[in-house]
């Protein structure tokens, strides 16, 4: 290319703007020189042409072809190669934390162009091993928790990578294994953290050491309160009344009989200390605190009126009645009140004890105790039966009222009874008279023929049947009355003529004596009946009745001792009057001549009476007397 200028420098330094090259690169040709005359005042350019050189031509015309430049990483170096002609530089992409990349002593972060030139330095990341020991009180304090905490190290390096013209820095890692953990250590922890050593196991944290990876356990245990155990108290009776529980049974139940009222009898255990108070042992933590134990509770043990303490554990009762237990304190109360009327809402009273009735019996009930009855109310077709006395301050309307023994076994059954003895044993003895004599005679043709002579026994029989309706407890009329049918059925009729030996009527008379001799032995006490009026009922007591008001109408009346009406103007009209003593009474019978039995058993006993109208029988030790006109 040509270039004018006034010199050769002139025309270099047009060209190296031109080139962009220095002038050393250049090659100059003069095609005409500059030149100037008059002494240089007029001065002309001259022509030079300027070409590159050929080395440099080659040079750009490598630059031309444009090769980038690489970075790699071998062996946790960086190696980098710079591009050639208008190629891109190499770069280095950072974002891994745990490798530092340093570039010419600062710190290089996310992308960064590098050359030949660059120092750079790396620096990997190294996190250390730990093993931690962590102890852990629960909040009652009961337990201690070791916890083994194993958390591995890690060493960073730079992984190989192949060269690029642009890579990014990643990392990798090799674990470092976490430092074992001495049972020293684990004890220390412990007691730092306030653990008592006698709590610790031992055994537990030499097998927790072994165990790998992050573990916990229990290595410290408290020893925990022992409560105290409480007095036991076992009670042998029902403390409330309760629904009868023959109702759930096929037994034959009066329907009134539905409330049973707990009662005992002396000598009846009532309660038992089965277990006596244990006192508790008070607990630790397993740092130290004391942890109070709930103490022992001893029940309230203790015998009440009624009751006796035998032995310290037991209490029994000291008298028949109902046991009541208060506050711990156990009685048995001898009475029993009943506030209103005996009626169905009551049902049926049955008491060992004394029993009160502050109202009426009502029809159909029954009132049964073992002491002493009192009725303010009346009492209506009901059935009173007192093991002591009774009283009753109302009338008394087609009832059934007992105090004391059976007293209608003693005066009349059991006398009949061993009167019909005496006469089978006089027979037994008749008859074997006769069988010895006659030899070759038949035992039951003679037995026939002696009984049916003997109307003594079929008379005696007689009365004790028609007692029946007198007597107080069904179960004693079936058992007379079984030995009465035993007695017809082997004796009389011609069932008598089948007896092959005197055996049969000896066993007989072997049962009479049993059953006499039975019933010989029952004492029977004297208890009396207070009443002010009765009508169409039976009264029977083991002592005396006592009529306080207007008489008896229609009434059975039999006492062990006497029968006294208090009034001199009560009347007694009709019925049946026994007595043991006597008979002490206002009038007796009536104009209309109603028929009035009166009698009394022993032979000194007396009838003291106002006025007896006709129609009235007296019988004074088997002797009989009938007023009339």
């Amino acid at each position: 290319m040509l270039f004018k200028a006034y010199n050769i420098e002139e025309a270099l330094s047009k060209a190296e703007e031109h080139y962009n090259c220095h002038s050393d690169c250049l090659s100059v040709y003069t095609i005409k020189p500059p030149g100037s005359i008059l002494w240089g005042i007029i001065k002309w350019r001259g022509v030079y042409r300027i070409e590159k050189s050929r080395k440099e031509i080659k040079k750009a015309a490598e630059i031309d072809k444009a090769v980038d430049g690489t970075v790699e990483i071998k062996d946790g170096i960086v190696i980098v190669k710079n591009p050639i002609g208008r190629g891109k530089y190499p770069s280095l992409v950072i974002n891994d934390q745990n490798i530092e990349i340093y570039i010419n002593g600062e710190r290089a972060v996310g992308t960064c162009v590098v050359t030949e030139k660059d120092w750079i330095q790396i620096i990997p990341r190294e996190i250390p091993p730990v093993s931690r020991v962590k102890v852990k009180i629960t909040p009652d304090k009961m337990q201690a928790i070791l916890e083994i905490e194993r958390i591995p190290g890690r060493r960073y390096f730079l992984k190989d990578i192949k060269a690029s013209n642009s890579i990014v820095i990643s990392g990798d890692y090799e674990e470092i294994p976490a430092p074992p953990v001495s049972f020293e250590q684990c004890i220390q922890e412990l007691i730092k953290n306030g653990v008592l050593m006698e709590f610790i196991l031992i055994e537990e944290i030499k097998r927790l050491i072994e165990l790998p990876g992050n573990v916990s356990a229990v290595v410290a245990k408290g020893r925990p309160p022992i409560d105290g155990v409480d007095s036991r108290i076992k009670y042998f009776f029902l403390q409330h009344s309760c629904r009868n529980p023959d109702f759930d049974t096929d037994k034959k139940v009066n329907m009134m009989d539905h409330t049973i009222i707990p009662t005992v009898e002396v000598g009846e255990i009532l309660d038992e200390k089965v277990i006596p108070a244990i006192p508790g042992m008070d607990g630790m933590t397993v740092t130290g605190e004391v942890i109070k134990a709930r103490p022992a509770k001893e029940a309230v043990f203790k015998a009440g009126k009624g009751a006796v303490l035998l032995d310290n554990n037991r209490i029994v009762a000291a008298i028949s009645g109902r046991p009541i237990l208060e506050k711990g304190v156990v009685s048995v109360n001898p009475v029993l009140t009943i506030p209103s009327d005996v009626s169905v809402e009551t049902g049926n009273i049955r008491f060992d004890g004394d029993v009160v009735v502050k109202g009426d019996v009502k029809d159909g009930l029954r009132v049964i105790a073992g002491g002493n009855i009192i009725i303010y109310g009346n009492c209506y077709h009901a059935t009173i039966k007192g093991g002591r006395n009774v009283e009753i301050y109302g009338r008394v309307i087609r009832c059934k009222v007992t105090a004391g023994g059976n007293i209608v076994q003693h005066f009349f059954v059991l006398p009949s009874i061993v009167r019909i003895n005496r006469e089978l044993k006089a027979i037994v003895e008749k008859a074997t008279e006769m069988y010895l004599r006659q030899k070759d005679g038949n035992v039951g043709f003679i037995i026939y023929r002696l009984v049916n002579e003997n109307t003594t026994v079929k008379t005696l029989m007689k009365d004790i049947e028609n007692i029946f309706p007198l007597m107080q407890e069904e179960e004693e009329s079936k058992d007379i009355s079984k030995l009465l049918y035993k007695i017809k059925d082997k004796l009389f009729g011609i069932n008598a003529f089948r007896i092959n030996s005197l055996d049969g009527v000896r066993s007989i008379c072997a049962e009479l004596i049993e059953y006499e001799n039975v019933h010989k032995q029952r004492y029977i006490s004297n208890m009396n009946i207070t009443l002010r009026y009765c009508e169409n009922s039976m009264i029977f007591a083991s002592g005396s009745v006592i009529i306080t008001g207007r008489g008896s109408y229609q009434s059975n009346i039999v006492a062990k001792n006497r029968i006294i009406f208090k009034d001199p103007t009560s009347v007694v009209l009709g019925g049946m009057l026994v007595a043991g003593k006597g008979i002490k009474a206002g009038i007796v019978g009536s104009s209309m001549g109603v028929s009035t039995y009166c009698k009394v058993v022993d032979a000194n006993g007396k009838f003291d009476v106002v006025y007896c109208y006709p129609g009235t029988i007296l019988n004074i030790n088997n002797k009989r007397v009938e007023f009339s006109l």
